[in-house]
């Protein structure tokens, strides 16, 4: 968890530091909300989704004349599940630092759709150790007002296993098991600083 706070103050940080060097070619921003999430591929437990938080940095480039732009983010997320065994249940909460590249289609001027890779860096948990990249693929919507507010939903789609314990990976391979892997919903608020665009 200081691991986690250290990058948080980090990315705030960079973040004040360039509001004074943005301008209406890109708008830079800070963004927080709620991270719904669940982990596909558990082994001998039900699996429920856990709520935590998501917070962090996006770059915002020029869109297009025909409204496309791209969007680069840093973000600090809590993910994994609720576990349901037998005769217990406990969270399993898994925090990375995730990049997503986001192709952005703006509809209407305000209103827009997201696409694009994230790359995820494990940072830690309290359940074990977990491989330290995660890949996923990112799709949502979002409003984008000229104030510079911002309002996005977001899903995020593990494609990469977390599992790192070899024993477990050979166990999985014996039976047929696929891996397992991240599954998670957003809902956040953020502000772009700096001019709008033209």
């Amino acid at each position: 968890m200081q691991k986690t706070i250290l990058l948080l103050g980090l990315l705030l940080g960079c973040a004040a530091t360039t509001r004074a060097q943005t301008s209406n070619a890109t708008r830079l921003g800070l963004k927080g909300g709620l991270s719904v999430a669940v982990l596909d591929g558990v082994l001998n437990a039900d699996t429920h989704m856990r709520t935590d938080f998501v917070v962090g940095s996006m770059l915002r480039f020029k869109p297009s004349e025909q409204g496309f732009a791209v969007q680069v983010e840093a973000l600090v997320s809590g993910q994994g599940a609720e576990l349901e065994t037998f005769n217990s249940t406990e969270a399993y909460k898994l925090y990375y630092l995730n990049v997503p590249v986001l192709l952005r289609q703006y509809i209407g001027g305000k209103f827009y759709v997201n696409v694009g890779p994230q790359l995820g860096v494990f940072l830690g948990s309290n359940t074990g150790d977990y491989k330290s990249i995660d890949g996923a693929i990112v799709g949502g919507i979002g409003f984008e007002a000229p104030s510079g507010f911002v309002v996005d939903i977001r899903l995020n789609y593990g494609f990469s296993d977390i599992v790192k314990d070899a024993s477990e990976q050979a166990f999985r391979q014996q039976l047929g098991i696929g891996g397992m892997h991240n599954r998670v919903g957003q809902v956040t608020v953020g502000y772009l600083f700096g001019k709008k665009s033209s």
